[in-house]
């Protein structure tokens, strides 16, 4: 009976509703535009970093971690291929050899990181045919894919022939003569300069590494899970091989993640701050109009209680309301710039780049953030109406209807 006299009391005022429905529905479509942003950044960084080339978990030796150089190996046999396979929660995985070696293309030379990769693998890990801006991966032995801006600073194209000299397995000198087949443009810039690939074979028998991966890199059904993932497979290893999550490989992302986030907290704690005086405002404007009405029904009869109830249900059902329509109105909006990406220009664009991050911004579409910011706004719309219940309960009716 409230609930349904809550309802008809709405749509009495059609210009009040719809202002308090315009209110709540521009906080939520605000909040989460906002949000959607901040987050989208900062995936975009871990993105960046970790899904083009990194990986979102990795099988190690220990020593790998603080000293990541071509003497620190693990096993890659049919055991470890089936545990892998058998993993629900892993996606993809690809063993790698690490190498770094002077290559030289005519007279122009740079230090480079050999990446030894079996190419079907490494496709299914981190997609890496999409990258591919000419020619093709490699195939067989003999053949080397470089990054575009390393590609650029030797000037090597397509059918060039590099040669790489380098240190191997236990000191082993590595010769290798390559034919580029393809260049590809990684998401990270850094990497894009430096990283050339070649067949895990050819790694073999460049670096005199016959036995063994210096690391086995993993993907997961849902890699925003990989932490807590990877902490579940550890006790299925033994020191030295362990497993690592990329927030224990790459510390500094992970500390500036840990830091957009504090800084996410106090940004949305001061947009509620806004948002909460907007919600207030309204709600005082709404009890300041109907001051005569509500002193008229307590005069008559109706107890304070009631009626303190009947104005809660209708912000109520208003805040329900304006949420649910703001949530509809945000998705489409978000949605648009998660697939059309603000591309930036300039000096800012130059910094950007400089730290290995693509210069563009684009918002997040995880459904915990939309439900997150609708529901944080119902929740502040709702407190804010308790205070509705209190006026109304310590209100004069003679001195209402006055008024």
């Amino acid at each position: 009976m409230l609930f349904k006299l809550a309802w008809r009391n709405i749509w009495r005022n059609k210009r009040r509703t719809f202002i308090t429905l315009a209110m709540i529905q521009f906080a939520v479509v605000l909040a989460t535009f906002m949000s959607a942003f901040r987050y989208g950044i900062l995936d975009a960084q871990v993105e960046n970093v970790v899904g083009g080339y990194q990986g979102y978990g990795a099988i190690n030796d220990t020593s790998f971690v603080n000293e990541p150089n071509i003497e620190n190996i693990v096993p890659f046999n049919d055991s470890i291929k089936h545990y892998l396979n058998e993993k629900p929660d892993i996606k993809a995985y690809s063993p790698r050899i690490l190498g770094v070696g002077m290559m030289t293309c005519g007279e122009k030379f740079k230090i480079t990181k050999i990446t030894g990769i079996e190419p079907r693998l490494e496709d299914s890990l981190t997609h890496l045919s999409s990258f591919v801006v000419r020619g093709r991966l490699m195939n067989q032995s003999g053949e080397v894919v470089l990054g575009s801006r390393l590609s650029k600073r030797l000037k090597a194209d397509l059918d060039s022939v590099v040669f790489v000299t380098g240190m191997g397995y236990h000191g082993n000198t590595a010769n290798m003569l390559l034919k580029v087949v393809g260049i590809i443009n990684l998401s990270n810039l850094e990497e894009d300069k430096r990283l050339a690939f070649i067949t895990l074979d050819e790694a073999r028998e460049g670096f005199a590494l016959y036995e063994g991966v210096n690391q086995i890199v993993l993907g997961f059904n849902n890699n925003s899970d990989a932490i807590s993932i990877v902490r579940e497979l550890k006790d299925d290893f033994e020191l030295p091989t362990q497993v690592y999550s990329w927030s224990e490989l790459n510390e500094s992302l992970y500390m500036l993640v840990q830091v957009n986030d504090a800084a996410n907290v106090i940004i949305s704690s001061i947009l509620y701050f806004v948002i909460s005086f907007g919600l207030f405002g309204t709600i005082l404007m709404m009890l300041s109009e109907r001051k005569r009405e509500f002193g008229m029904l307590i005069a008559i009869g109706m107890k304070k209680s009631k009626l303190a109830y009947v104005v809660y249900f209708e912000n109520l059902l208003m805040g329900i309301t304006g949420t649910g329509i703001g949530f509809l109105i945000a998705i489409p909006l978000v949605y648009y710039f998660h697939e059309t990406p603000i591309d930036l220009t300039g000096q800012m664009a130059d910094d950007i780049e400089k730290y290995g991050f693509e210069p563009t911004i684009s918002t997040s579409m995880s459904l915990l953030m939309f439900l997150g910011q609708a529901l944080a706004v119902l929740s502040i719309t709702l407190i804010f109406s308790l205070y509705s219940i209190f006026r109304i309960r310590s209100m004069n009716a003679i001195k209402a209807m006055h008024e």
